[in-house]
């Protein structure tokens, strides 16, 4: 399936997300998510860095947090655009990005995660620090 064939969906609660052999399988919280097999299209990754911006107002950061999250957001989004990314530099925000949602609201985090991932896999980059 190409970006144009899959299916969206809105407004699921539940975040799943089964990867493996460059299978994809998500449903996003309150957010249009994909269905489908393959890897992320740039379209997806586009929407995947809006999406991390898009969780930060319910995330609950203090004012340091929240400085860090969008230093590295930033990073990314700028890493996103370049026509050559530099790799380490997208690794250590999206690491960032990763740490800083782990201890939020469970929802909202695993949104942020799903959506950080999706960038990860695009660039062929492993785990998320």
């Amino acid at each position: 399936m190409n970006g144009a064939e899959r299916e969206h969906t809105r407004d699921y609660t539940t975040v799943i997300r089964n990867s493996g052999d460059g299978n994809t399988f998500i449903v996003g919280e309150g957010a249009m998510a994909y269905r489908g097999v393959g890897a992320p299209s740039s379209a997806e990754l586009v929407e995947s860095v809006e999406r991390l911006w898009d969780v930060l107002p319910r995330l609950g950061l203090d004012e340091v947090d929240q400085a860090d999250y969008v230093e590295a957001l930033s990073h990314i989004e700028e890493e996103t655009t370049r026509s050559a990314p530099r790799r380490g530099r997208l690794r250590r925000a999206l690491g960032t990005v990763a740490e800083l949602l782990r201890s939020r609201p469970m929802d909202t985090a695993q949104l942020g995660m799903t959506a950080a991932g999706t960038i990860a896999e695009f660039y062929g980059l492993s785990g998320l620090g």
